[in-house]
């Protein structure tokens, strides 16, 4: 079978870890994939050797933490690989030079909670401790980016509806009144109720959000999310439902759960996903990639042949940025991890030795040809 890629331009793979926060799984993940790819291809480091005179040539480089370390700037460059044609017109081209005029700085817990009375609350800036009473829900923040609910002893607690919403560069993590654990990505909303009392316990969501839900065989668990009803008892899954991607992904990590869109549902089992358009099925991924599914809840980008659009959405929700193209979008595909605590600049920096190059200028990331 022909190469998959030899229709690409080019791809890149690349580990991007900030300094100080160094994930040991990644690390050993990173040697493992890296070790794997020089022995397969008889490659040595910084070594290239073409596969033919018309297929793509393979260049690997592995840099150790060592020698990383030393770098000022407190980015590690922990593995990469390049793979593009060989013999093909334009390559022998001067790489740009990338034009950072300003920093960006990553995104953090950062939230407004809007009351059923309208009122709201700044979660970021609010101490910790007690945020509010509602009725007999009690709303408690316990740490930056967490809150809790609970509702206490005594009569029916009447229900009222609150909104948790993220900004682009925010998320925040909230417990319900019945232990179900949210996390929820940037530019994202869930609105829930202060107590489950009915025969069912809804939230809606817009965005995209975790969630860990606590079981509860007698009341099941409902998240209503663009006209898809995520049904389940207790189990943990991923549901990425941003309006500028090209689907609504449920991926679950554990226990089961039901789809259902007007006519259509599905079952998903663990490690499977499903993905749902307008008007149209819901196709199901028998083993999906859930460790890019919850890359962000982790604190890292993740992308597995992402395109360039892909990996500027992810971008632009998390450092707040506008992205613009000049040119015909580069047709290279990305693989790899990123820290989430990286500054802009950082990360580009990563992404240019794809040689697709950019210019920042305050909020504004143009992506040159």
């Amino acid at each position: 079978m022909e190469d998959k890629a030899s229709d690409r331009e080019k791809e890149v793979f690349f580990h991007l870890l900030s300094k100080g926060k160094l994930d040991k799984y990644l690390h050993a993940e990173m040697e493992a994939r890296a070790d794997e790819m020089l022995s397969e291809n008889s490659l040595k480091t910084g070594e290239e050797t073409a596969r033919s005179p018309t297929k793509n040539r393979l260049i690997a480089l592995k840099i150790r933490y060592a020698a990383a370390a030393a770098i000022l700037t407190g980015l590690i460059i922990a593995a990469g690989l390049l793979k593009q044609h060989n013999n093909s017109p334009g390559n022998d081209k001067p790489l740009l030079v990338s034009e950072y005029k300003n920093e960006v700085h990553p995104g953090g817990s950062h939230a407004i909670l809007t009351l059923a009375d309208g009122s709201s609350v700044a979660l970021d800036t609010t101490k910790k401790g007690i945020v509010t009473v509602q009725g007999k829900a009690r709303l408690t923040k316990i740490g930056q980016g967490s809150l809790v609910y609970e509702v206490m002893a005594g009569e029916h607690a009447v229900v009222s509806y609150n909104t948790i919403t993220t900004p682009a560069g925010g998320q925040y993590q909230v417990t319900l009144a019945d232990g179900t654990k949210v996390w929820i990505n940037a530019l994202s909303t869930l609105k829930f109720p202060t107590s489950f009392s009915g025969p069912a316990r809804s939230v809606e969501l817009k965005g995209e959000a975790y969630f860990e839900v606590a079981q509860n065989k007698n009341k099941a668990f409902h998240v209503l999310v663009n006209g898809l009803d995520v049904q389940v008892l207790g189990t943990k899954f991923n549901v990425n439902a941003y309006t500028d991607e090209s689907s609504l992904k449920t991926t679950l990590m554990e226990g089961s759960v039901r789809l259902v869109e007007e006519n259509r549902s599905l079952i998903l089992t663990k490690g499977q996903q499903g993905a749902a358009v307008p008007n149209g099925p819901i196709t199901l991924v028998k083993d999906a990639n859930t460790d890019e599914a919850l890359a962000w809840k982790n604190g890292y980008f993740s992308f597995d042949d992402a395109d360039i659009h892909t990996v500027m959405r992810q971008l632009a929700r998390w450092y707040g940025i506008r992205i613009r193209y000049e040119g015909a979008p580069t047709k290279t595909l990305f693989w790899g991890k990123m820290g989430r605590d990286l500054n802009l600049t950082q990360v580009l920096t990563g992404l240019d030795k794809s040689k697709v190059h950019f210019q920042l200028e305050g909020t504004t990331l143009t992506v040159l040809p």
